[in-house]
């Protein structure tokens, strides 16, 4: 028994080591293939990681200062923007969970923007996103590199309830994704506590228009929970009860 529960720790420990990047956390998220196409959808509140980890830049509704969220938000809770340039947040995504292979892709996002308000979105992979800061300090707000524009701006719309929209200035929406899993960042640029993201959605169909009904109706997935380093100590407890 003692031998059997050795070998199992070893194969635990290399199981763990193998895998990059993994992080202690269930990612929730919803697939589908409406018009032909492949879509990949997961909630605003539902990030990865936020830089600073503090909430100063892109707060939960509720959480800190931030205004509650609006009512007509899914799950009840939105991200909440703050005024002032820097911070980033981070979101990780599988476009084989959808269906999806390598290509362009096309971003929309269920908002509430009374005031257009907009940032940047950068895509590990995207040709025009070679540098992706990851940690502060942050560039400013101005366009100033690695963020251009007409490639990274989004969310420069209006709207006073609850829109999907897919962000057109011109190009900041469109990006190309690869095979598998893609990274997604969003700095801050401008922003205040009027705006709320409630739901992003990735299509690989520039023609498709994202809804309330298609979001409701696709089909609700889960990542198991995958064990980091840090928490191996607690696996191999586990793992002996």
């Amino acid at each position: 028994m003692r031998k059997y529960m050795f070998m199992l720790s070893i194969l635990v420990v290399a199981c763990i080591i193998s895998i990059p990047g993994t992080a202690y956390a269930v990612k929730v998220y919803k697939v589908s293939n409406y018009g032909g196409g492949a879509q990949i959808w997961f909630e605003a509140e539902d990030f990865d990681a936020r830089n600073p980890a503090t909430p100063q830049y892109f707060p939960i509704s509720g959480e800190g200062t931030a205004a509650k969220a609006p009512d007509g938000a899914f799950g009840g809770k939105a991200m909440s923007r703050d005024g002032g340039a820097g911070g980033m947040i981070h979101y990780s995504f599988n476009i084989s969970q959808a269906g999806g292979k390598a290509g362009k892709w096309y971003l929309w996002v269920r908002l509430i923007s009374p005031n257009n308000q907009s940032d940047y979105l950068l895509v590990e992979g995207d040709p025009n996103n070679k540098e992706i800061p990851k940690g502060p300090p942050f560039p400013g707000g101005d366009g100033t590199a690695p963020f251009v524009n007409a490639n990274d701006r989004v969310f420069e719309e209006t709207t006073t309830a609850w829109t999907w929209v897919k962000p057109a200035d011109p190009q900041g929406h469109v990006k190309t994704l690869k095979d598998g899993v893609n990274n997604m960042y969003i700095y801050h640029r401008q922003g205040d506590l009027t705006v709320f993201w409630d739901v992003f959605v990735w299509a690989d169909k520039e023609a498709y228009k994202a809804t309330d009904d298609d979001y409701k109706n696709a089909k609700l997935m889960g990542a198991t929970p995958v064990y980091s380093l840090d928490k191996l100590t607690t696996t191999w407890a586990d793992m002996k009860k």
